[in-house]
């Protein structure tokens, strides 16, 4: 048993430094990809998801450039689409991460010392809450925090991601080519109407509730 595991963790172990070169080559050759991206829209989109699930396991932002490039290639809904795929499948590969081997290989893909402060933001109502705090809180963190502190049913989170991460991708998408002032302007009439949705709903389930 000790051998099968410790043979798991080996294999863990180089998927994830795999993972970690896939993203240092991604950020060295970014220029190639784009053009790629642009070119081949169909074979890019593949691609253009399998960054963005490292982007959401290892280093959230890194793929935000490309958004314009996906806005450019299949238009903004399509991106935004995409995108969300992308982010919601790397959300759900961290947590499933954490849920299945816990901290000895979380400690490898993101500080400790960053989980042990999200802690403070796990809240009692899980899946709105995860709606909410998709806005404002890094997504490798929050998946390795849900998947190692809480009890939430991955079908469930991956729907509350979804839905939380779907309204900030289309945002993005649609700011792409607007002045700095409109995009300040969108962001915020965007996070208002999200955050207010929520609230409504939290507030809304309360009153059912005996």
């Amino acid at each position: 048993m000790a051998r099968s595991s410790r043979r798991e963790y080996v294999w863990l172990v180089a998927i994830a430094a795999v993972l970690i070169t896939a993203v240092f080559v991604v950020r060295a050759h970014a220029e190639p990809i784009k053009n790629f991206i642009e070119q081949h829209p169909f074979w890019g989109a593949f691609l253009y998801i399998l960054l963005n699930v490292l982007d959401a396991v290892l280093a959230p932002g890194a793929t935000l450039p490309l958004i314009p490039v996906a806005v450019h290639a299949w238009g903004r809904v399509v991106a935004a689409l995409v995108t969300t795929v992308g982010w919601t499948a790397g959300s759900l590969i961290a947590f499933l991460i954490a849920r299945r081997w816990g901290y000895p290989i979380v400690k490898k893909l993101t500080s400790m010392q960053r989980l042990r402060q999200m802690e403070r933001y796990i809240p009692e109502d899980l899946f709105w809450s995860i709606v909410l705090l998709r806005l404002v809180l890094p997504m490798d963190v929050m998946s390795y925090v849900l998947g190692l502190l809480t009890d939430i049913g991955w079908p469930k989170y991956a729907a509350a991601t979804a839905m939380g991460l779907t309204p900030s991708a289309f945002i993005l998408a649609y700011l792409g080519k607007l002045p700095n002032a409109y995009e300040i302007i969108a962001f915020g009439i965007g996070t208002v109407l999200v955050v207010g949705s929520v609230l409504i709903a939290r507030r809304r389930k309360r009153k059912v509730r005996p």
